[in-house]
């Protein structure tokens, strides 16, 4: 019997959407005899052009857009072969026309999407492709009620992490300030870390600890007064987080669209075994607790938090606690099988055998709020 083909549309290669939400399942995939197509944008969304005379910049920029464009249509035609075609997020420009070629070559299309896309300019986009799709997966169960009010073929695939990729802190017999870790993208940082920049400028003039960044490209504070330390972001630095870190923290703010974040950061800390300090918005509330590490508000919680945090035994057994919790609710073991479960059904033509979402996952999932 052959293998099943799956071909699977992605921003790029390295963004966390591919990376989590696809790309560790592969050999997965392949173990459960499907064999898969990645097709991820060329140039990769998002691309600036390197060239540095304005002019030939943007000539340079325009035949990137159409080369993308172009090889769009490629990957398009290609999904005829396939027995499911798997969508991350939107294929190209938030333009439903790809989409709809798309369905024209294989109706057999699987939705997935870890963001509140629902918000804003793409609300449109979205709502075309949840109506259309064979089926839509979403990271939480708030993005799936948003999923929920175009179509009732939405099941809940929570952003998992690969246990194993991580090592465990080494032992704490360093010397040295506090090191507090954040993980993330160029854009995440800008909309998460950074707007908190005063804060925990004040709070590392007071305490001292060092703030490492773990992103690509460096960016710089808005606050001056903020020093970090910048460790280039690769996928292999990235599961060395307890490398450089003591303790993960993931700040956000309260708004509707940080609301429907995944908490990845957060799964990524516990699994390197680092305790985690957190706004409490969305998902965060319910992936920390007092067993895990703290939820922070305000200044003063946050220094707190840090303080308490200064005792190595304490990060030791939070961290220790929040790696068991990744393991036992986030892992890939957890979470493909509800996925595979999915694309099966979808290339079958029928419903999942669970198609009910959120409702008979544990308690904490069926509660979350990347």
């Amino acid at each position: 019997m052959s293998a099943r083909r799956l071909i699977a549309y992605t921003h790029g290669r390295d963004d966390p959407a591919a990376r989590f939400r696809l790309c560790q399942y592969v050999p997965r995939f392949e173990s459960a005899g499907w064999s898969g197509s990645h097709r991820p944008n060329r140039p990769e969304r998002p691309w600036a052009s390197p060239v540095a005379v304005p002019a030939l910049r943007w000539l340079h920029q325009r035949a990137g857009v159409a080369l993308r464009r172009l090889n769009r249509g490629l990957d398009i035609a290609a999904a005829a072969g396939h027995d499911v075609a798997f969508v991350s997020r939107d294929l190209l420009e938030g333009r439903t026309d790809y989409e709809a070629a798309l369905l024209r070559r294989n109706p057999r299309v699987v939705f997935d999407f870890d963001d509140a896309i629902h918000l804003g300019s793409k609300s449109a986009h979205f709502a075309w492709i949840c109506e259309r799709a064979a089926w839509v997966t979403a990271g939480n169960e708030s993005l799936a009620r948003a999923a929920r009010r175009h179509t009732d073929r939405v099941s809940v695939v929570a952003t998992a992490v690969d246990t194993g990729a991580y090592p465990p802190p080494p032992p704490a017999s360093r010397e040295g300030p506090l090191r507090i870790g954040w993980l993330g993208s160029d854009r995440s940082i800008r909309e998460t870390l950074y707007r908190h920049a005063p804060m925990f400028a004040e709070l590392q003039r007071a305490l001292g600890f060092e703030l490492v960044v773990v992103t690509r490209p460096r960016r710089e504070p808005p606050d001056p007064r903020l020093a970090i330390r910048h460790i280039e972001w690769s996928p292999s630095a990235e599961t060395r987080i307890a490398q450089w870190c003591d303790i993960g923290i993931m700040p956000l703010v309260d708004d509707e669209f940080q609301r429907g974040k995944c908490g990845c950061k957060l799964l990524q800390y516990m699994a390197a075994g680092l305790p985690v300090v957190a706004s409490p918005v969305g998902i965060n509330a319910s992936l920390v607790t007092s067993d895990r590490g703290f939820l922070a508000t305000h200044r003063d919680d946050w220094g707190a938090a840090f303080a308490r945090l200064a005792d190595p035994e304490r990060r030791r057994a939070l961290g220790a606690s929040g790696r068991r919790f990744v393991e036992r609710e986030y892992s890939l073991d957890v979470w493909f099988p509800r996925l595979l479960d999915v694309v099966v059904a979808v290339g079958r033509g029928t419903r999942p055998a669970d198609d009910r979402g959120a409702a008979t996952a544990p308690a904490v999932r069926a509660t979350a709020g990347s």
